[in-house]
């Protein structure tokens, strides 16, 4: 920048200096003639040559010393810019020339976004554009609408004109509805106020439960703990017999008879009394605790007084005593028992479990037997959510709730002879699976199984059942005939299946159904192969816009019997191109690479085939989870 200065002051310097010298030049060509034109009087003419005056112009540098750059023009804002040409030949360099400043760009690159404009979309939504500099021009982004999907916001997501329409619950608030407490308010709004709700208690006497009312806790059920008096009980419940207490008698205490449970009483309930230790009847005591014959003797004398045996009560106590003299103590004692948090029980899974007595202490046993004070036993309390379609935080809402996607599930499973352990192991894991997906409306099932023989010379792949609910579904899949298995030769046309299930839904089939038939099963002129109902019907009726999933399970590579023979390739062209799919395969490792690539190409995965109901149940379990996120591709 201070050579451009000292450069421009060079340039005005060079130009006054020049502006001089002409004036200089014309000075003396002026001297040359200094007559008066007008003044001819008594001048003789003169003939002479014409004198014209002369200036000395500065001769053009050579192209090759002209040196042009362009410089931005203060305040140096990038937008205004001017050319000027340096005659380098000169020592030192001077301008040769200097152009007006002129804009060079409409904005300054260096900020992208300019400004942030209300618009209207071509849909007629309200919508954001950015006013930007894009490499120094003024450019407009598209109008953006700022509409979405209606959420509880207490604003206008979608542009209807409503607010939170369809996202308020109950109580007219965003979210969840919330959870009746016991605190005289109609929480859940459902006009009732504190229904329903129980809660575990418990005193060092043993557990109960207590119920709301009115926004208090009452009525608990567990045995109170007492004040310990001096009568040879534990009334505290803390595992000592009359503590911290002077069980001192007085004169009035004197032939009293108190009850007791103590030594040296074996069962039941005895008596103890005052007595006086002395002659006088100055100092006294409390005796031990006997039987009430010890006291008063039987009317009969033929009747034997055991004094260790007492008086048989009917109710059996947690108190390490055997109160019905059955020579057993805290026998068949048990009562439900619940540590879950407060309004849960009994909401979604959630469940009291049992506690039983063992020597004084409530409690229960573990699976090595041993026990556990305190322990309550087969109660279930808030787990973690899952995908099962049940409440396993116990906050009386589902997993899914009212917004689980519709999902139509298909399974296709080998029924060939070889695959009689798996498939019983598939059956049993395909229950537990359907009864952790129990609703009839969101979720549909379909069942495919091939080759299934129809006859000695006719196998066919079979829709036993299309889409229907759960109920069902679990009755179809109880009343397939399992003795057609062993009819059923290796024929397993489970690639044709695939095919087939998907080809009124792909959008990229490589060849309509129309241009196949079933022929001879692989030349060796003996079955027919075949499929009920006829392939030109065999139409899996799947919803428009639900999820799917496709389910295979074989023992081997896949095969295809449609002629012409499909390819591999053709299945994956057609499960990739069919909209919101996921399809899974469960296979040996022999063909495992093969079955992978046809899952990978549904976007879904590939698990071993075991006979092992446990591992075939964890693997379905997966998938039962992918299918709650409904997170398919659309």
């Amino acid at each position: 920048m201070k050579i451009l200065v000292f450069a421009l002051v060079a340039l005005v310097s060079l130009q006054i200096g020049c502006s001089d010298t002409a004036q200089e030049h014309n000075a003396n060509n002026n001297m040359l003639d200094s007559s008066d034109p007008s003044d001819t009087e008594g001048d003789v003419a003169d003939d002479g040559p014409e004198i014209v005056p002369w200036t000395v112009e500065e001769p053009e540098p050579p192209p090759e010393c002209i040196d042009c750059n362009w410089y931005f023009c203060p305040p140096l804002n990038e937008v205004w810019r001017k050319e000027i040409c340096m005659n380098v030949c000169d020592d030192p360099p001077t301008i040769y020339s200097e152009s007006d400043c002129i804009q060079y760009m409409e904005c300054d690159p260096t900020q992208y976004v300019i400004d942030e404009l209300e618009c209207i979309t071509e849909d007629g939504y309200p919508g954001i554009q950015q006013k930007v500099c894009n490499k120094g021009l003024i450019q407009y982004t598209d109008c953006t609408t700022t509409c979405e999907e209606e959420s509880c916001n207490h604003e206008d997501d979608d542009c209807d004109g409503e607010i939170d329409e369809g996202q308020l619950n109950d109580c007219n608030e965003c979210g969840i509805v919330p959870q009746e407490e016991c605190n005289g308010i109609d929480d859940n709004c459902d006009g009732d106020t504190d229904e329903d709700l129980i809660q575990p208690c418990s005193t060092a006497c043993g557990a109960g439960y207590e119920m709301c009312y009115g926004g208090n806790w009452i009525s608990c059920t567990a045995p109170p703990a007492l004040d310990e008096i001096c009568d040879g009980l534990d009334n505290n419940c803390d595992g000592q017999i009359d503590e911290g207490l002077e069980c001192i008698c007085t004169i009035q205490d004197v032939g009293v008879l108190f009850p007791c449970q103590d030594d040296p009483l074996l069962c039941g309930q005895g008596y103890k009394t005052c007595e006086c230790t002395d002659s006088d009847c100055t100092d006294f005591k409390m005796t031990e605790c006997y039987a009430l014959c010890h006291w008063i003797p039987p009317a009969d004398p033929n009747e034997l007084c055991d004094p260790l045996i007492g008086m048989e009560l009917s109710q059996e106590k947690c108190n390490n005593f055997d109160d019905n003299c059955n020579q057993e103590i805290d026998e068949d004692l048990y009562a439900s028992c619940y540590t879950g948090p407060a309004g849960t029980l009994m909401v979604g899974i959630c469940v009291p479990g049992e506690m039983t007595c063992d020597t004084g202490t409530w409690g229960n046993y573990d699976d090595s037997e041993d026990f556990i004070p305190y322990y309550c036993k087969d109660e279930i309390v808030p787990q973690q959510e899952i995908c099962n379609g049940l409440d396993d935080d116990c906050d009386g809402i589902a997993d899914w709730g009212e917004e689980m996607k519709e999902t139509d599930v298909l399974f296709i499973v080998d029924w060939s002879g070889s695959m009689g352990d798996e498939i019983d192991a598939v059956m049993i894991a395909l229950n537990q699976f359907a009864q952790n997906f129990s609703d009839e409306e969101v979720i549909k099932w379909s069942l495919i199984r091939g080759p299934v023989a129809f006859g000695p010379y006719d196998e066919r792949l079979e829709m036993v059942q299309d889409l229907i609910g759960f109920s069902d579904f679990l009755t179809s899949m109880a009343g397939m005939d399992v003795s057609m298995q062993s009819m059923s030769s290796a024929f397993e046309m489970l690639l044709d299946a695939i095919y087939i299930s998907v080809h009124n839904i792909s959008a990229t089939l490589p060849q309509p159904i129309s241009n196949f038939s079933f022929g001879l099963s692989g030349g060796m002129g003996t079955k027919v192969i075949e499929s009920s109902p006829p392939l030109q019907n065999f139409d899996v009726s799947w919803r428009s816009g639900a999820d799917r999933i496709v389910i295979v399970f074989s023992d081997e590579v896949p095969q295809s019997y449609l002629v012409p023979e499909l390819s591999i390739e053709e299945v994956k062209t057609a499960v990739s191109g069919t909209p919101q799919l996921k399809l899974y395969t469960f296979s040996r490792s022999a063909g495992s690479t093969q079955w992978e690539d046809i899952a990978n190409a549904g976007n879904g995965a590939w698990y071993k085939l075991t006979n092992n109901p446990t591992e075939m149940y964890a693997s379905l379990m997966e998938i039962l989870d992918e299918i709650c996120k409904g997170d398919t591709n659309e």
